[in-house]
């Protein structure tokens, strides 16, 4: 009997410490993630879609049309956009699956049209507010997506090539091709390199693991990809079906240090000293 109370302040004692641990560790761990996104962090993109195919922009028209396959330009099935004297021809990627009302709901699945500006340090409010008084520098930009518009590696998966298809279109992520392209405020198309979807974190670990058993160089992430943080990474995720995982290179929590498993093993311990000082004395045969 007169070590159970020595115990209960053992236990007291193993959770107060731990209480003490995580919140100093977590503290800690939030300066840490503060100041990892304040220098690592410099560009925040917003963007506003376009939902009206006719407008005016710098004093140019712009006028948007779904031009069918029995065009007697036999372009097949196109987006046309005249901008002023200067005309995309845009290739449908994705056949519409619902009949919308509306251009640009037939074709969200594949292509948006967007405005697109750095709002870093506003808040959404402020950001809109600055847009509409026109203090802010956009860019009026396109995005498409294209699902077998990257070749497929070579054997395909377990020797077998799957069917180009609806299903297969929307899953087969590392066969998409994201091409990009601006409307310049003096007029004409700029057409941005095409990126593809990236590589993830998992398969990038797999093959810098390979290459390290193996005495090779560690690979990193190969050119041509979309890139987080990027107004055409935060473009393309209009026309994913999907958002990817956030890639493990720019997570936050890899700052974090000793601060992680320190706050980790300081609510174990916590939930340790807490449960055992309240639980009560163990009826024995004697005490009966």
């Amino acid at each position: 009997m007169p070590n159970k109370p020595r115990r209960r302040t053992l236990h007291w004692t193993v959770a107060g410490v731990s209480l003490v641990t995580l919140v100093v560790s977590t503290l800690l761990l939030a300066n840490r993630v503060r100041a990892y996104n304040e220098s690592s962090v410099s560009s925040l993109y917003a963007y506003v879609e376009v939902v009206n195919p006719e407008f005016d922009y710098f004093d140019r028209s712009i006028e948007i049309t779904d031009v069918q396959s029995d065009d007697s330009e036999d372009l097949g099935h196109v987006l046309r956009v005249q901008y002023g004297d200067d005309v995309l021809t845009l290739p449908v990627a994705v056949e519409p699956r619902q009949n919308l009302p509306g251009l640009f709901n037939k074709h969200t699945s594949w292509m948006r049209m967007m405005f697109c500006a750095d709002r870093a340090g506003m808040s959404m409010d402020e950001f809109q507010a600055r847009m509409a008084r026109d203090e802010i520098e956009t860019r009026l930009i396109i995005v498409t997506r294209t699902p077998f518009g990257i070749d497929a590696k070579k054997g395909g998966v377990f020797g077998l090539e799957q069917e180009q298809n609806e299903s297969t279109g929307d899953v087969r992520r590392d066969r998409w091709l994201f091409d990009f392209y601006e409307l310049a405020p003096d007029g004409g198309f700029i057409v941005h390199q095409p990126l593809r979807f990236p590589e993830s974190g998992k398969s990038l670990l797999r093959r810098q693991n390979n290459a390290k058993l193996k005495g090779e160089p560690i690979p990193g992430r190969e050119a041509g990809e979309l890139q987080e943080r990027t107004w055409q990474y935060g473009a393309a995720l209009k026309v994913m079906p999907r958002a990817p995982a956030i890639t493990f290179e720019n997570q936050a929590l890899r700052a974090a240090g000793w601060t992680l498993p320190a706050a980790s093993a300081s609510v174990l311990g916590l939930v340790y000293g807490v449960f055992f000082a309240l639980a009560p004395a163990r009826v024995t045969g004697k005490a009966a």
